[in-house]
């Protein structure tokens, strides 16, 4: 099933001295479970389709369906109610609430959804388990480092089992140690949790560390190719058989 299916999507900005276009004619659809990269140079328009993707701005043309509701022309409303049930957002400059402890920070989403206190804090921590962060869950953000940062923020956006995970730079304030063990983070809850991932970035290494790339070039899409990471798992070898001789009978055993 697509989570996402794009049609001749479009954006202009009228609010300018001169009309601006940030995407024409997108046509883009990817499958629940998928772990994607959309890659650009500044000012290709990827930013302006990660706001659409994640229901923070509405195209000016086309077509959006999410999940399979077509939800162009949804009001503010229905669109925070969308946003808050299924989708979450790791961003670049994290975003967490300095004042609040780690676990704290993890059960924010579940407090606006609702959730009952001795029931969000039981997630949170399970969050910060899959995390590996269980033992940072009274810490207070200034006191861990920015790989473990990112790794809270991720735990946050998996907080309401969301289908769609929008990752804005994840790695971009990081060291490359700390780059590739969030990579590595996302492509494991990608695969345990099956929400779909779709990371934004200018770098092509952490692009090529997805299943699939998609570059925005200019507005347009200009390439959509799988990685090696996608390729096909090689077909299992049959095993091998040699003859041997119990109680003076031939038989098969495999070796």
């Amino acid at each position: 099933m697509n989570v996402i299916e794009l049609r001749g999507i479009g954006k202009t900005f009228t609010d300018r001295d001169e009309p601006t276009v940030a995407l024409q004619d997108i046509n883009l659809t990817i499958q629940t479970g998928e772990f994607v990269a959309i890659i650009g140079p500044s000012g290709s328009g990827k930013s302006t389709l990660m706001n659409i993707l994640g229901l923070l701005d509405v195209p000016s043309e086309g077509d959006f369906l999410l999940d399979g509701d077509a939800v162009t022309n949804f009001s503010d409303r229905q669109l925070s109610k969308l946003r808050r049930e299924k989708i979450g957002f790791v961003f670049q400059s994290f975003n967490l609430l300095p004042r609040l402890s780690v676990v704290q920070n993890v059960e924010l989403p579940l407090v606006y959804a609702g959730m009952r206190g001795r029931d969000r804090r039981e997630r949170a921590l399970e969050l910060l388990k899959l995390v590996g962060l269980e033992e940072r869950a009274g810490y207070k953000p200034n006191q861990i480092s920015g790989g473990q940062t990112q790794r809270v923020a991720i735990a946050r956006a998996l907080a309401n089992e969301p289908s769609l995970i929008l990752a804005d730079e994840p790695t971009g304030n990081l060291d490359t140690k700390s780059s590739t063990a969030i990579i590595d983070e996302l492509r494991r809850l990608n695969r345990v949790t099956h929400a779909t991932i779709i990371i934004v970035t200018h770098n092509p290494e952490i692009a090529e560390q997805t299943d699939r790339v998609i570059t925005v070039r200019d507005g347009r899409i200009g390439s959509d190719s799988a990685t090696h990471h996608h390729a096909p798992k090689p077909a299992a070898k049959r095993p091998v058989t040699r003859r041997v001789t119990v109680n003076g009978v031939k038989s098969r055993k495999a070796g």
